[in-house]
């Protein structure tokens, strides 16, 4: 699904979910480095999330580097899955890992989550990739970036 939240949208979604509060809305978002993620391995990653506010979680963009020098035009589809899991809920996102073009295309258009998703302030995001490459196709670097805002509570009212 490709979807593009406006400005608005966000506000209006936020502000359901944090009744009778004012809030600050601030751009934000969290990235981890996977480095050496060889043909067949597992690697995993935690990313704290602020302790001074909630993050809603609105896409997921990755980047896979190999060996072989890269174009806009010649890159490739990462074979990898995912699993992301909030320890603040202790919920996985889905109920297994999922290729990780599952969450971010490759073609570079923005593909945000089909409904955004809130993690608590001072929790952390599991992130567990998996290289299945078919044959041994080893990445140097994957980069995924989870892009959304935090929210933060400045009053009741």
């Amino acid at each position: 699904m490709n979807t593009q939240y406006s400005p608005a949208e966000i506000q209006a979604w936020v502000a359901q979910k944090y009744p009778n509060r004012e809030l600050y809305l601030q751009p934000y978002g969290y990235n981890t480095t996977f480095a050496g993620l060889d043909a067949g391995t597992t690697q995993q990653a935690q990313v704290q999330i602020a302790a001074n506010a909630d993050f809603v979680l609105l896409g997921v963009n990755h980047r896979a580097q190999i060996g072989a020098a890269q174009t806009v035009s010649t890159k490739t589809a990462p074979f990898v899955r995912l699993l992301v899991t909030d320890s603040g809920s202790n919920e996985q996102f889905t109920n297994s890992a999922v290729d990780l073009e599952n969450y971010s295309a490759n073609d570079g258009k923005i593909q945000n989550l089909p409904y955004p998703r809130i993690i608590s302030g001072r929790s952390a995001l599991t992130l567990q990739v998996t290289n299945y490459a078919p044959t041994d196709e080893d990445y140097e670097t994957l980069d995924i970036f989870f892009s959304g805002v935090l929210v933060r509570v400045l009053r009741s009212i």
